[in-house]
This record gives structure tokens, C-alpha cells and sequence, in this order.
């Protein structure tokens, strides 16, 4: 039976069936497009909620960038609180003064960023200071 179809056949029956998907696509999704290039006025393109929205998030949030900034100097506050603490005996006054240095930054509180310093936190504690923190001790540090 396949034998009986030529390459020929086969090659115009795919582009009649590309074509026609195509036009069905074109009719579905840009209707008014479509008949705007059969009535010969000139296409303008506007673009669709999904490609505004693909647009939108492509640009530099302003609120993001702020929120990273902020990270950074928070993360570089806290640098310098660590190294004076180097010497302090008392772990409940350095909780103290980190807390005072998140404090300031409330925009910080949310879930990743919060998480993020917490790592930074509990991996340089113990270089610095002479202090091991738990988890549930950087945790309090967030309590306002």
C-alpha cells in the first residue's frame, strides 16, 4: 500500500496539511491580525497579555533590585558585628546585636532571604567568635 505513494504526494500532502494547521493556528490566536492583512491595512503588531507579561518580568525589578541590595548590606553589617564579637564571651549579647542589625532591615523577613542569612550566619559564627549557635537560636533572632 505505501509503495503506491509517491515522494512527490507525500511532500504536497505535508505542506497542504502544515498550511492549513498554520492558518488555523493564525485564525485562533491572531483573528484580528488576520483580517487586517486580507483587508490590505497595514499590520500593526500588538502584543498579547502573555508576551506584556514576558515583557514586564524581563525588566529589572526595582523592588527585587532594592530587596538584593539591601542583602548586601545587611550581609555587610553583620560582617562587621562578627568581627567585633570575635573576643565577646557572652552568646546572648551577640544574639542581641545581631538582632539589633536585622531589625533595621524588615525587608528581609521573607522566606529565601531569611534563610540566606541564616546560612551566612551559622557558618561564620563559629569562625569568628568563639560561639556555636543552633538553628533554633538564629531562629529567636528574628523575633522583633
Amino acid at each position: 500500500m505505501l509503495e503506491a505513494i509517491t515522494w512527490n504526494d507525500y511532500f504536497i500532502t505535508l505542506a497542504i496539511g502544515i498550511t492549513t494547521y498554520y492558518l488555523i493556528i493564525i485564525g485562533l490566536y491572531y483573528p484580528k491580525e488576520l483580517r487586517s492583512l486580507i483587508s490590505g491595512k497595514s499590520l500593526q503588531f500588538k502584543p498579547t497579555g502573555q508576551q506584556e507579561k514576558e515583557r514586564h518580568l524581563s525588566r529589572t525589578d526595582q523592588k527585587d533590585y532594592d530587596h538584593f541590595e539591601e542583602l548586601e548590606i545587611t550581609v555587610a553589617e553583620l560582617q562587621g558585628t562578627l568581627g567585633r564579637a570575635g573576643n565577646m564571651i557572652d552568646k546572648n549579647h551577640l544574639l542581641e546585636q545581631l538582632r539589633q542589625v536585622l531589625s533595621s532591615h524588615p525587608g528581609l523577613r521573607d522566606p529565601a532571604y531569611r534563610v540566606a542569612i541564616c546560612n551566612y550566619l551559622s557558618e561564620n559564627i563559629p569562625k569568628r567568635t568563639r560561639h556555636n549557635i543552633s538553628e533554633s537560636e538564629l531562629e529567636t533572632i528574628w523575633t522583633v
